[in-house]
């Protein structure tokens, strides 16, 4: 049986740092949306709504060697 899931996952150089999943349902890509955004806010500060919201669109971001996805799964 496969399971419909969303996705935060984390990476550091060549590392998985972590992953928190989510149901694919309407409450579960809200909750890893804001996750995904809460965890990028964390990293940095300075992040504005603006690159907050084009992050969240592309499913990705990185700062140096760190990258974080979102990401649909089944």
């Amino acid at each position: 049986m496969k399971i419909q899931t969303v996705n935060v996952i984390e990476y550091e150089g060549n590392d998985l740092v972590g992953i928190q999943s989510f149901s694919d349902d309407e409450e579960g890509n809200k909750e890893a949306k804001e996750t995904f955004r809460d965890i990028i806010k964390e990293r940095d500060s300075g992040v504005t709504t603006e690159d907050l919201d084009v992050f969240t669109e592309e499913g990705y971001q990185e700062q140096g060697d760190y990258q974080i996805f979102l990401s649909h799964s089944s």
